[in-house]
């Protein structure tokens, strides 16, 4: 832990300003108010259909990114990177994955053409999360491969010399948190993920089989969310935009929360701002990769408890 904290102490020494994160903090309250007073995020953009889904959600990511970017711009008063084009070309390409993977304008359509009935809403919510293996993981290594040849980080998943040991730390820190969250009812509102559904009856296994394959595809899901936010986001801008890297992918990683618990929404701010950090200073994806996954599945497991007691 105290590597992490290392880290944190070492960024905000030298990024910290006051009037730039005060703007932020105003710029993210009124969006949080804004879309929880007036549930955006759900009753307006998840109910676009077709391809006109993808393009508000590209300016929906797409005002939360530059939006911040400006306030930060402002705030240094400086803005060269609005004038490169290496910024505009890597960030259109995040941009664009985010919305893609986030808006999956036809996806609906292809599940209910190819499966059953009883099979569609279990098919869809995996293919909800093994879908940005398409949208998002397979763009940015080929983009790597084509556009970054000097670069052999990938994005913060090459990673050497990997010291695992304060992120499975910080894992057993949360556990009694989340064990205290799981008792507020919007909390179980929310989890598990996994919604009961007849496709164990179709499918003739055991029901533990299909929450089984959900989990798996739930939790491979997260590897794509760090390797986009942590990895392309923060280590691919670094040469763009230093360290103002960091605190534009938290702003971003906050509005993609907009459609959980507003408590989620708030804390993802937090947490996206330390494992971005952590990403910047190690130049590696893999801690926020244990983090993120090791939460994901113990408030899937919390939230089964709590609901089988």
């Amino acid at each position: 832990m105290g590597s992490i904290w290392k880290y944190l102490s070492n960024h905000v020494r030298q990024d910290f300003n006051v009037k730039q994160y005060g703007f932020i903090f105003i710029f993210l309250a009124i969006s949080i108010f804004i879309n929880y007073t007036f549930d955006v995020h759900d009753s307006f953009l998840e109910n676009q259909k077709g391809f006109r889904k993808f393009i508000f959600h590209f300016f929906y990511y797409a005002g939360a990114y530059y939006g911040s970017l400006l306030i930060i711009s402002f705030s240094k008063k400086e803005n060269t990177h609005f004038g490169s084009k290496d910024f505009w070309i890597k960030s259109l390409l995040a941009i664009t994955a985010l919305s893609l993977d986030s808006s999956l304008p036809f996806l609906r359509g292809w599940i209910d053409w190819w499966f059953h009935p009883q099979l569609q809403y279990w098919a869809f919510k995996v293919g909800v999360n093994l879908i940005s293996f398409f949208t998002i993981l397979f763009p940015l290594l080929v983009f790597n491969r084509v556009y970054e040849q000097n670069q052999n980080h990938y994005y913060g998943l090459s990673a050497k010399r990997f010291d695992t040991r304060p992120y499975f730390q910080m894992l057993l820190i949360m556990i009694p948190i989340l064990i205290a969250a799981s008792f507020h009812a919007s909390f179980l509102r929310q989890y598990p993920m996994y919604k009961t559904s007849s496709a164990h009856v179709f499918l003739n296994v055991p029901e533990w089989f299909t929450v089984i394959v959900y989990e798996l595809a739930y939790g491979l899901d997260f590897i794509t969310v760090e390797l986009l936010f942590r990895g392309f986001m923060v280590i691919g801008m670094i040469t763009v935009l230093g360290r103002s890297s960091v605190l534009v992918m938290a702003v971003t990683y906050c509005f993609l929360h907009f459609g959980k618990p507003p408590g989620e929404a708030i804390s993802s701010v937090v947490g996206g701002y330390i494992l971005g950090v952590i990403a910047f200073e190690t130049k590696s994806i893999w801690g926020g990769i244990i983090v993120h996954l090791g939460i994901a599945w113990m408030m899937e497991i919390i939230a089964f408890t709590q609901k089988s007691i």
